[in-house]
């Protein structure tokens, strides 16, 4: 019985078909076990390229700006530079509207193309002798759930692209190095640009791509052609970028990443790698996943740590194996060298990541793992899979025994089931953190995030009643207490938590010494010295709230509500020019705003000057004044005046206001 089950096992499989064939199972595939991402809602993060946004919804007019704007500008923040990402949902945009589904949809489209290239390429590379392996190799990295993140999630398109084009790069620079066709090298020059302007995670291929031509031709000269024109590339390339957008560079918050921060390289260099051991794990064992790391949930480690130490030695074996097997199996060396460039870009040593750790990293640096699994599986029973015999046609062939297709077939199982249910987890923001939340307990970020997004949810509510605004900000608190217990200093949750306390659970014995603590912490957060401007303005204490409102306007300064409880409280306070001068800073600020000849107005009525009062209550009214007052002063104005064409006019204005 058991030598039938050995002969069973052993029995090979075979099939020689066209190479379209293999592209549309892998494409089937990709769509079967993505498919349930399609109904998916807008989740994390997408309204940076779609989901309402502003420039987005522009559509095709839209993009001389998209092309012309960094990535993220906002409060003076310029991030990154991605415009292909962008320019595809506003062309979606114009053609479909916001349609989330259709979004996903094309995501996934994306996503099938990718794998069904990666095929084309390593075909390309390694021949059809490897075909199996191949082709085995790309249905495991299809299916691998950490690539969830990206294909569920429409902000990370940017992702897909880059992956798209730098192997529409490597096709072409490989067909070059044929052909000696300079068409080839033209096109292989612009998929590049095209990478890079999709995303930065594209320049390990500078590398990557002379050491598939090596493989391929054996030459060296051309792939030195190849790495000096890529490397070219990209240096004039962000030359360009830096002198013509106004920013380009990533401030990092201390939760985000505290390695910025850090001086003591040894542990620097010993999160680094930690960092990477933990990617290492993640694509070996991907169960559980994380919308968000961070501090305190990647825990910061010396250099001579267990930790770190294995993990420099695992990554020291990584490459002295791919040295080893450089003559002796090129396939094995290739896929070690690279995971090994392709991961340094997330490798927290050649710059900070947010998150210290981010599932997108193994975006592309999977395909290794998944190649080298299917070249062990080959080695079971039989050796890799060789055609037996030449053909003219252009068939693919494939073959493997039934253990090795056993073998494949449970981890392919496996794999789809993860990553069907992470694509339910992507369903939209909030079903995502209340997946993750139960093992984040300790990432003050992703805590904070969470409380975030169900104060925003509660806020937006049309159908929000007294019992449910209770429960759900009482879970917001729980969130922010849970980010501050991680991260003490925090000052922007402490911020958020005494705004939950003063507005929704009308709690100011609470708020006040959290605004005060926050501030304290950050003095740029002029929301908290604001809120405690107007926690001391309504229980009449003048000096405190001037003080208060003084300290938020020197945060954020030439804010426009400030500006007008500021003057009043001048006022009231007898420092008429200090007033005055508030009213003059509101009016160069928004000259078309009824507010500051509305408070103009109040001046001179107060000071008995009724002439002065008259012309700017005129102006205001001109500007859409939507109190009565300003209308009933002037009206009983001119009618003491027996002004009566101009009484009338004043009245005629009356009933469009709103109160």
């Amino acid at each position: 019985m058991k030598g039938a089950q050995n002969n069973f096992f052993a029995t090979e499989f075979f099939t020689e078909r066209s190479p379209r064939f293999f592209y549309c199972i892998n494409a089937a595939f990709c769509f079967l076990i993505y498919a349930n991402a399609i109904p998916n809602d807008y989740g994390m993060d997408d309204h940076l390229v779609t989901n309402h946004n502003p420039v987005i919804e522009k559509g095709i007019s839209g993009l001389y700006e998209i092309f012309t704007t960094n990535y993220i500008s906002e409060n003076g923040i310029y991030l990154d530079y991605r415009p292909l990402v962008k320019a595809s949902y506003a062309i979606e945009y114009s053609l479909f509207g916001w349609n989330p589904h259709v979004s996903h949809f094309f995501n996934l489209l994306l996503y099938a193309f990718a794998c069904c290239l990666i095929l084309k390429v390593l075909i390309e590379l390694f021949g059809r002798e490897y075909f199996s392996v191949s082709f085995l190799g790309v249905l495991l990295y299809a299916a691998h759930p950490m690539h969830a993140e990206v294909v569920a999630s429409l902000k990370s398109r940017d992702e897909i692209l880059m992956l798209i084009f730098v192997f529409l790069s490597a096709f072409c620079f490989l067909k070059y190095s044929e052909t000696k066709n300079e068409k080839y090298f033209a096109a292989g020059i612009l998929f590049f640009l095209l990478s890079l302007l999709s995303k930065i995670t594209g320049i390990p291929f500078i590398v990557l791509i002379p050491l598939m031509l090596y493989i391929k031709r054996k030459e060296i000269k051309p792939s030195l052609v190849v790495f000096a024109s890529l490397a070219l590339l990209t240096i004039v390339y962000y030359i360009i970028l830096i002198k013509s957008l106004p920013g380009f560079a990533r401030p990092y918050e201390y939760v985000e990443t505290p390695l910025p921060y850090i001086s003591d390289w040894s542990v620097k260099l010993g999160t680094a790698l930690y960092s990477l051991f933990y990617y290492f794990k993640l694509l070996v064992a991907p169960v559980q996943f994380s919308f968000y790391y961070g501090i305190n949930f990647i825990e910061l480690k010396p250099l001579l740590s267990l930790v770190p130490m294995v993990s420099l030695l695992f990554h020291l074996t990584l490459l002295g194996t791919g040295v080893y097997f450089f003559k002796k199996n090129i396939l094995v060396s290739f896929f070690i060298f690279f995971y090994l460039i392709q991961i340094s870009l997330g490798s927290n040593i050649v710059q900070p990541l947010p998150g210290i750790v981010g599932e997108r990293v193994l975006f592309t640096a999977s395909l290794s793992l998944c190649m080298l699994i299917a070249f062990v599986f080959s080695k079971i029973i039989s050796v890799v899979n060789q055609q037996k015999k030449k053909t003219e046609s252009n068939n693919l062939s494939f073959r493997a025994n039934y253990l090795q297709l056993s073998l494949v077939v449970a981890l392919l199982l496996f794999y789809s089931y993860e990553t069907i249910a992470r694509n339910s987890n992507w369903k939209d923001t909030i079903t995502l953190f209340e997946a993750d939340m139960p093992h984040l307990g300790n990432s003050a970020k992703a805590n904070y995030m969470m409380a975030k997004e169900i104060r925003r949810l509660y806020r937006t509510d049309k159908d929000l009643t007294a019992e449910k605004l209770r429960i759900e900000s009482s879970r917001a608190i729980h969130y922010y207490n849970q980010a501050i217990d991680a991260y003490p200093q925090y000052a922007a949750a402490i911020e958020e938590l005494g705004m939950v306390y003063a507005i929704e659970q009308k709690n100011n014995s609470m708020a006040i010494p959290l605004f005060q603590k926050a501030f304290a912490l950050d003095s740029t957060l002029w929301r908290s010295a604001n809120n405690l401007g107007m926690v001391f303005q309504m229980s009449k204490d003048t000096a405190e709230a001037i003080s208060w409102y003084e300290k938020s306007l020197h945060a954020k300064k030439d804010n426009p509500k400030v500006l007008v409880e500021l003057g009043k409280l001048y006022y009231l306070n007898g420092e008429k020019e200090k007033a005055l001068a508030c009213n003059d800073t509101l009016m160069k600020l928004n000259p078309d705003s009824y507010l500051p000849y509305y408070n103009y107005a109040i001046y001179y009525m107060l000071e008995r000057d009724t002439a002065n009062a008259v012309r700017y209550f005129e102006e205001d009214v001109k500007r859409g004044e939507k109190e009565k007052f300003p209308y009933l002063f002037l009206f009983n104005y001119y009618l003491n005046q027996r002004d009566t064409a101009n009484a009338v006019r004043i009245r005629n204005f009356v009933p469009r206001v709103s109160r």
